[in-house]
């Protein structure tokens, strides 16, 4: 971001006029919440100058931890990236204004956000898929915490999140492997319970609305929808 931005006394300052955009799910997840005077956010945001007046192409403001960015005028408006529109809160910068501080924060809480965000499969869906354990460690690394687990753990929760569009009770790892030409952004994401819920109804029932559990198992079982054997059943079983 160095073409858009530039370090000075412990701030970070725009080049020139840009937009920072910062998606709308974020403030209704709570990801995101205005101060007033600035925005306290994760810092997966989307990011365009305008040299000459004409807007550049969109990139990713890469900063998976929690920032504040300055407000001094915004409006809403919906951005395209990768094909898909979505709703965001603009923030403008005219050349010289200061955007962020060059410091951020660190600790526990810092990463429970991302993974949080991760869990309820909150992530902007214009991140490449074969890039999201990139942005977990790095999220990790800024934070400076360590969850002390290998790297096949991540690998995993991501690849549950993650879902075939046409099918989510298969993962999209499965189905973009299949691809002959693979496009990392054609994915669906939900939250854990939702994806569990779809899988197994013994497995749906650990969460603690069972009511919706019991009346998901009875459809699936109407509609003969098969249902992956869950870990609970084989202990059962056994």
């Amino acid at each position: 971001m160095s073409d858009l931005l530039y370090a000075k006394d412990g701030h970070i300052y725009a080049k020139e006029y840009l937009e920072i955009y910062i998606p709308e799910d974020y403030f209704n997840d709570k990801f995101a919440v205005n101060r007033g005077t600035s925005i306290e956010t994760i810092g997966i945001l989307y990011i365009r100058a305008f040299p000459d007046g004409k807007g550049d192409l969109i990139k990713l403001l890469n900063i998976p931890t929690a920032i504040d960015v300055m407000l001094y005028d915004s409006s809403d408006d919906e951005i395209k990236v990768h094909g898909r529109t979505i709703k965001v809160m603009v923030l403008k910068y005219l050349k010289d204004s200061y955007v962020l501080h060059q410091t951020i924060q660190k600790g526990r809480e810092v990463a429970g956000i991302f993974l949080n965000s991760l869990l309820m499969g909150k992530l902007p869906s214009t991140l490449e898929y074969s890039k999201i354990i990139d942005i977990w460690w790095k999220n990790l690394e800024l934070s400076d915490v360590s969850f002390k687990v290998p790297s096949k753990i991540f690998e995993m929760i991501i690849a549950n999140i993650y879902r075939n569009p046409n099918n989510t009770k298969e993962r999209f790892g499965q189905y973009y492997g299949r691809q002959t030409n693979p496009n990392g952004y054609n994915y669906k994401t939900g939250n854990v319970r939702d994806v569990v819920e779809e899988l197994s109804t013994f497995s749906g029932m650990v969460f603690e609305d069972i009511n919706r559990m019991i009346t998901t198992g009875i459809n699936n079982s109407i509609e003969g929808t098969e249902e992956n054997v869950s870990p609970l059943e084989k202990i059962i079983y056994y």
